[in-house]
């Protein structure tokens, strides 16, 4: 699973980037409900087409909060493809109460759970695997030509949204130190920190949700002529007094590590 999410990574960078996640979201529910309409039709083409489709776009949203996900496979248990289907809806609504929560208009709650999306985002893609299995498709046999045909055409056919896991600071630091990482836009030569963090829109994400959504940090890279604080970057960046900020020198490059206290 791991090497299917790194190539939908690349197919999606090769046609021009990330949706917002709640736009992510909204084409999930609209996958679903599709699927539901080649159930009703007992269109099989359909079907297939409709399920890779939940398929890759649940595996985007664990791409962009860095969920690596598990493999799944079919389970012969359930026979009823009706059931399965309402297991399939309920579980993508569980994915869009937390990115509601995380990126909309509803409070995160103190007591939500770590690991929560990451279990519903399986769960949909296990409902997508029983019902493609029920009809007599691979549903993995399938998606890897669709990715290899989307990665040889459509280059730049979605406009580009920046997002905190294609930003180069986050690409560049990985390559260094594996892990969940969130990335910061291009910093300035001699900009004042507290300019970066008013132009800098994926921090404030990054604050509400690192903590239950199991976030390492988040990567500032230094220019080579470097951010400039007025008093302390912490301080600059309005961080909450539950995060620190590290700096870190890995080969030529310099990085602001934002990171919940340990």
């Amino acid at each position: 699973m791991e090497e299917l999410q790194r190539r939908i990574d690349q197919m999606i960078i090769h046609l021009g980037g990330y949706w917002r996640p709640l736009s992510g979201l909204a084409r999930l529910l609209e996958e679903v409900g599709e699927v539901g309409g080649a159930l009703y039709a007992n269109d099989k083409s359909a079907l297939c087409e409709e399920l890779m489709d939940v398929f890759v776009i649940s595996t985007c949203l664990a791409n962009q909060y860095a969920i690596t996900l598990e493999d799944q496979a079919a389970q012969q248990g359930e026979t009823a493809q009706d059931r399965t289907y309402y297991r399939l809806v309920r579980e993508a609504g569980e994915v869009g109460r937390i990115l509601n929560a995380y990126e909309g208009d509803k409070k995160l709650k103190a007591t939500a759970t770590p690991g929560s999306l990451q279990r519903h985002i399986e769960s949909v893609q296990q409902a997508t695997l029983d019902l493609a299995t029920m009809n007599g498709f691979d549903l993995y046999a399938h998606i890897i030509p669709l990715i290899e045909d989307k990665s040889s055409r459509d280059f730049g056919r979605f406009d580009h949204t920046p997002d905190p896991i294609t930003e180069e600071s986050v690409r560049c630091y990985t390559t260094y130190v594996p892990g969940r990482y969130w990335g910061g836009v291009e910093a300035k030569p001699f900009e004042a920190v507290s300019r970066y963090r008013e132009r800098e829109g994926h921090l404030a994400r990054f604050l509400k949700i690192a903590e239950v959504e199991g976030l390492d940090g988040f990567v500032i890279r230094q220019p080579e002529s470097p951010l400039q604080s007025n008093d302390s970057v912490a301080s600059d960046l309005q961080l909450p007094t539950s995060f620190v900020v590290d700096l870190e020198r890995h080969g030529p490059d310099t990085f602001l590590i934002v990171r919940k206290q340990r």
